[in-house]
């Protein structure tokens, strides 16, 4: 069975970054697996709805399947709400599904988004949906587990990240960079 593992969490979370260092560690370990970045699935003007990428998941998904049927798949995103849960978890239908809340103190999120983001429009959209994730009240019935990316090393998330969802066992997984 395809193990679906979701880095979900605010704008500068560190989403993107531990999917990067989460498929380098399964990599150098032997264990099959992808990465597939909704955000990049939704670059697309004119702007073809909140659906589109979930669409484009279904249509990419038995592809990934097809590589190998017990590989983990790692999608970074942030979900806007419990709905959007049962969207994403229809659109890779058979598998089991984990997700992962990744955190850090709102400040050095805000500071993240804006030593990142290339426009001042950008910076202030993204640290306007910081606040808008952080007063919402349903984060802890979406995920499984939460695991803070500030003041720890990418590293030890990873570590982190590969025991709560069950894959420290992989092969040498739990080591990152080895």
């Amino acid at each position: 069975m395809v193990d679906v593992l979701v880095l979900h969490g605010s704008p500068g979370s560190g989403k993107s970054t531990l999917a990067r260092a989460l498929s380098e560690t399964l990599a150098q370990a032997g264990v099959a697996h992808g990465v597939v970045d909704l955000d990049d699935l939704s670059i697309v003007y004119p702007y073809a709805g909140r659906q589109f990428p979930r669409d484009n998941l279904r249509a990419v998904w038995p592809n990934y399947q097809a590589v190998a049927p017990d590989m983990k798949l790692i999608i970074p995103l942030v979900f806007a709400d419990e709905a959007e849960v049962g969207l994403t978890r229809d659109a890779v239908p058979g598998a089991r599904f984990i997700i992962c809340e990744t955190t850090a103190p709102v400040e050095v999120l805000k500071r993240r988004v804006t030593e990142r983001e290339p426009t001042d429009e950008w910076r202030e959209r993204l640290r306007g949906l910081i606040d808008l994730f952080h007063s919402r009240d349903d984060r802890e019935r979406i995920r499984h587990f939460l695991v803070s990316t500030h003041p720890v090393p990418v590293e030890e998330s990873v570590r982190e990240i590969l025991d709560k969802a069950g894959w420290s066992g992989l092969a040498g997984a739990d080591e990152p960079g080895r």
